[in-house]
C-alpha cells in the first residue's frame, strides 16, 4: 500500500466513524445524556429542551417520553402538568408495563376528578401484579373518591399489608376514615403509623389536625410542637403552629413562634413576611409595616419581600411610598406583569377608576387566572357604581381565589347594594369565616340583617362588636338606629351620645340626635346640643351645615347664612353647603342681591367655581333652566370632575328632557368625586328609576333616604323605587313618611295615587 493509498483509508475510515457518531441513535443518546444531567442539577427547562429532541428524533421511544414527562411535573405549573400528561398517555400507548407511568398518568386523573380513568390505570398494573401497594393505593383512592368507602378502605388496608413499613399508605387510610367521620379509627391509624416511624412529621400533623377538629385543643398543640421538634428548621411547620395559634385567637404565641424562627435565623427575610402578614391581620398596621420592612432590608433581591410590602403601602394609603416602588419595577420594565398591577392599584387609590380598570384588563388579558386583578377591577367598577360588572368580576375572583375574604366582603356589598340579601349575607358570612376579625365584614352583616328586618341578629352583632371593640364608634351609631327603628328614643340617644364621644366629628350621630330633640318639639335642646359639638369640632362643615339647618328651622335666617358660608370657606367641595345656601337666599327672597354678589366675583375672575356653582343653583331655583346650565357647564369646563356641578346637570337635563344618558354620565362622574354626599346618591338613584333600573335605583335612593330623612322629595324618590322593585309594603311606608313631612311637595300627587292603589 503506498502512503497516498494509506491516507485515503484513514481518512475513509475517519469520515465513517464520524458518520456513525451522527446517526439518529447516536444524536438521541446525546440528548438524553444531556438531558439526564440537566434533571440531575434540577435544571428542569434544559433538560425539556434536550428530552424533547430525543421524541423528536423517535416519537416511539418510550423513556424519551417518560423522561419527558417526569421533567414537566417537576416544573409543576399547569400547563406543564397538562404537557406531563400528554406525554404519559404516549409512554403508556407505546409501552403498556411501564409500571410508573401508568400509575403516574392514574394520579393525574384523580387530580382531574376522573376517578374511574385512574383506576383504569391502576387496574392494569394490578393485573400483572395484585399485591402492587401503589397500585392498590390509587385504586382505593379513586374507589373513596366516587365515595365508595368501604372498597376503598379495604385497598388500602391490602396496600398496607403488601408493604407495612410505608408511613404513607398509612396517612392516607386516617384521611379515609376521617372522610367517613370515624375518627377513633383515624387515629387509630396515625398511631400505628407512628410505631412505624415516630419521627414522621405527616403522622403528629394529621393528629393534630384530628385533635383540633375534635375540639382537644392541648392535644393538638402538643402534636404540631412534636412536629417541630422532630424538624426545627423547618419553615412550614412554624406556619402551621403559629396558625393553630390564630384559629384559638392566642395572638401572643402566634406572634412568639415567628420571633423565635426569627431569632434563629436572623438573616433569614422569611420569618419577617410572616410576622407581617400575622400583624396585618391583626390590624396592627404600624408592626407590619416595620416587620416587611425589615424583610426587605434582609433580602433586597427578594421579591416576595418586595410585592408584600408595596402590598401594605396600598393597603394602608401611603401612596407615595408605594409609588416609588412600584417606579422602580415598571423603571427596569415597562411591561411587568406585576408592575402593572400594582400600578393599577395606586391610580385606583388615588380615585382614578377609568386609568386602573384599563390597567388591569391589560393584566388579565396576559394573566386570565389572577385572582388579585379579578378582585381589584370588581371595586374599581363599583366605585364607578357599574354593579354588574363589579359583581361579574368579582364572583370571578372568589371562583378562582375561594379563601380570600376580601373579595367576599366586596361580592358581599355588590349583593347588598343590589337588593340580593340571600347572597350578601351568604358571601359576609364568609368573609367572617375566613377572617373572624374583619369589621368590616361583621357590620355589613349587622347590616343585611337590618335590612332583612332581623332586627335582633343585627343587634347580636353590633353589641358583639362594641363589646369587642370598646372604642369603635360605628357600632354605636348603628345600635342607635335599631334602637330608633324600635321606638326607643331613650336608648337611642344614649348609642347616639356614645358614638359622638368615640369620633366627635361624624356627623351622623349628631344629625340623629337633633332630628330626635326637633320630633321630641325639642328645638332650643337640639340647637343647644349642635352647638356643643361644634365646640368639640369647630373646623368641621357638615356641623356647620346642621346648625344652619337648626336656625333656619328657628327662622334666624341671617345666622344661618353665617353658617352655610362658613361651612363653604371650610370645604368649598360639599354641594350640600352651597345647596342650603341657595335654597336660604330662595327662601329670604335675596335672590337679586346674591346674583349680584355672585356675578361681581364672576366678573372679577372667572375661574372660582364656587360662584359659577352657586348663580347655576340661583338660575335653578328661578327656572331658568338655560343660564343654570350654562353656569354648570362653565364649571365643569374648568374642572371636568368637580361634583356639585356635575350633579346639579344631571338633575337638570333629567328633569327637562334632555339626553338621559348623558345625565347618566354626569352623574356617575359627581359620584366618583364625591360617594358620600346623599344629594348625588339621590340624583343618581332617581336616574336610573327614570331609566327602569330598579335594584340600583332602590339602593342609593335608600342610601338618600337614611342620610336626608326630613326631605319629603328624597323620601318619595325611595318609595317610588321600592313599588317599582315589588316591595309595596315598604314603598307604602315611605310615600307615607314623604306626605307627612310635607303633602305639598312636588311629586306628591303621584305618590298620594300610588299609596290609593295598594
Amino acid at each position: 500500500m503506498t502512503a497516498r493509498t494509506l491516507t485515503a483509508a484513514l481518512l475513509l475510515c475517519v469520515v465513517s466513524v464520524t458518520a456513525c457518531d451522527q446517526s439518529p441513535e447516536a444524536k438521541k443518546a446525546k440528548h438524553r445524556e444531556r438531558g439526564l444531567a440537566y434533571y440531575e442539577k434540577a435544571m428542569y427547562p434544559e433538560a425539556v429542551v434536550e428530552f424533547k429532541n430525543v421524541v423528536q428524533l423517535d416519537p416511539k421511544d418510550p423513556d424519551g417520553h417518560y423522561r419527558l414527562a417526569l421533567t414537566y411535573l417537576k416544573m409543576k405549573s399547569l400547563q406543564d402538568v397538562q404537557s406531563a400528561f400528554r406525554e404519559l398517555r404516549s409512554v403508556v400507548e407505546l409501552a403498556p408495563g411501564n409500571r410508573d407511568a401508568q400509575l403516574k398518568l392514574g394520579e393525574l386523573y384523580l387530580m382531574a376528578q376522573q376517578p374511574a380513568k385512574a383506576r383504569e390505570h391502576a387496574d392494569i398494573v394490578l393485573a400483572s401484579t395484585p399485591q402492587d401497594s401503589e397500585g392498590l393505593v390509587l385504586r382505593g383512592k379513586s374507589l373513596l373518591n366516587e365515595k365508595e368507602y368501604d372498597q376503598g378502605i379495604q385497598d388500602l388496608k391490602k396496600a398496607i399489608e403488601a408493604d407495612p413499613k410505608n408511613v404513607r399508605i398509612y396517612i392516607e387510610l386516617a384521611l379515609a376514615y376521617a372522610r367517613q367521620k370515624d375518627m377513633s379509627s383515624a387515629e387509630a391509624t396515625l398511631r400505628k403509623a407512628l410505631t412505624v416511624d415516630p419521627r414522621s412529621i405527616e403522622a403528629h400533623l394529621g393528629l393534630g389536625d384530628l385533635h383540633l377538629l375534635a375540639g382537644k385543643k392541648d392535644e393538638a398543640e402538643a402534636d404540631y410542637k412534636r412536629a417541630l421538634e422532630i424538624n426545627p428548621q423547618n419553615d412550614a411547620l412554624h406556619v402551621k403552629l403559629s396558625q393553630f395559634y390564630q384559629l384559638t385567637q392566642r395572638w401572643d404565641q402566634a406572634e412568639a413562634v415567628y420571633l423565635r424562627m426569627a431569632d434563629a435565623n436572623p438573616k433569614d427575610e422569611k420569618a419577617q413576611l410572616y410576622l407581617g402578614d400575622l400583624y396585618a391581620f391583626m390590624g396592627q398596621t404600624e408592626k407590619a409595616r416595620a416587620s416587611l420592612e425589615k424583610a426587605v432590608s434582609l433580602k433586597p433581591e427578594s421579591t416576595p419581600a418586595r410585592d408584600k410590602l408595596i402590598e401594605h403601602y396600598l393597603d394602608t394609603g401611603k401612596l407615595d411610598d408605594a409609588a416609588t416602588n412600584i417606579n422602580k419595577i415598571l423603571a427596569k420594565n415597562k411591561k411587568d406583569l406585576i408592575g402593572r398591577y400594582f400600578e393599577a392599584r395606586l391610580q385606583l387609590a388615588r380615585g382614578k377608576q377609568d386609568e386602573a380598570i384599563e390597567l388591569l384588563q391589560g393584566v388579565l388579558k396576559d394573566e386570565p387566572q389572577s385572582a388579585r386583578a379579578h378582585h381589584f377591577l370588581g371595586i374599581a367598577y363599583a366605585a364607578k357604581n357599574d354593579l354588574g360588572r363589579a359583581r361579574q368580576e368579582l364572583s370571578e375572583a372568589v371562583k378562582l381565589a375561594p379563601n380570600f375574604a376580601e373579595s367576599h366582603l366586596a361580592l358581599a356589598g355588590v349583593h347588598f347594594l343590589e337588593g340580593s340579601m340571600d347572597l350578601a349575607l351568604e358571601h359576609a358570612q364568609a368573609a367572617l369565616r375566613l377572617n373572624p376579625r374583619n369589621l368590616k365584614a361583621a357590620v355589613l352583616l349587622g347590616d343585611i340583617y337590618a335590612r332583612q328586618g332581623q332586627n335582633a341578629k343585627s343587634k347580636q352583632v353590633f353589641e358583639t362588636i362594641a363589646k369587642g371593640l370598646p372604642q369603635d364608634p360605628l357600632s354605636r351609631y348603628r345600635l342607635g338606629l335599631l334602637a330608633r327603628a324600635e321606638k326607643n328614643d331613650t336608648a337611642a340617644l344614649a348609642y347616639f351620645e356614645e358614638a359622638l364621644k368615640l369620633n366627635p366629628h361624624a356627623i351622623e350621630p349628631l344629625s340623629q340626635i337633633a332630628e330626635i330633640k326637633l320630633q321630641q318639639h325639642k328645638p332650643g335642646e337640639a340647637l343647644e346640643r349642635v352647638n356643643h359639638q361644634l365646640e368639640l369640632s369647630p373646623n368641621n362643615p357638615m356641623i356647620h351645615n346642621a346648625l344652619g339647618g337648626l336656625y333656619v328651622l328657628s327662622k334666624q335666617p341671617d345666622k344661618a347664612e353665617a353658617e352655610f358660608k362658613k361651612a363653604i370657606e371650610l370645604n368649598n367641595t360639599i354641594p350640600t353647603s352651597y345647596m342650603n345656601l341657595a335654597q336660604l337666599y330662595l327662601a329670604s327672597g335675596k335672590l337679586e342681591q346674591a346674583m349680584q354678589e355672585y356675578e361681581a366675583i364672576v366678573v372679577k375672575n372667572p375661574k372660582v367655581l364656587q360662584a359659577h356653582l352657586l348663580l347655576g343653583m340661583i338660575y335653578q331655583q328661578k327656572n331658568q333652566y338655560d343660564k343654570a346650565k350654562a353656569q354648570y357647564e362653565q364649571v365643569l369646563a374648568l374642572n371636568p370632575k368637580f361634583a356639585p356641578a356635575a350633579n346639579n346637570l344631571a338633575w337638570l337635563m333629567m328633569e327637562h328632557g334632555d339626553n338621559i344618558d348623558v345625565a347618566l354620565a354626569y352623574a356617575q362622574t359627581a359620584r366618583e368625586q364625591s360617594a358620600e354626599d346623599p344629594h348625588i346618591a339621590d340624583t343618581l338613584g332617581w336616574i336610573y328609576y327614570k331609566k327602569n333600573a330598579y335594584l340600583k335605583a332602590v339602593s342609593l335612593l335608600k342610601e338618600a333616604a337614611e342620610k336626608l330623612p326630613s326631605d319629603p322629595v328624597v323620601q318619595y324618590h325611595y318609595g317610588m323605587a321600592q313599588d317599582k322593585n315589588g316591595n309595596p309594603e315598604a314603598a307604602k311606608k315611605s310615600l307615607a313618611a314623604s306626605l307627612k313631612l310635607n303633602p305639598n311637595y312636588p311629586g306628591a300627587d303621584e305618590a298620594r295615587k300610588v299609596l290609593s292603589q295598594q
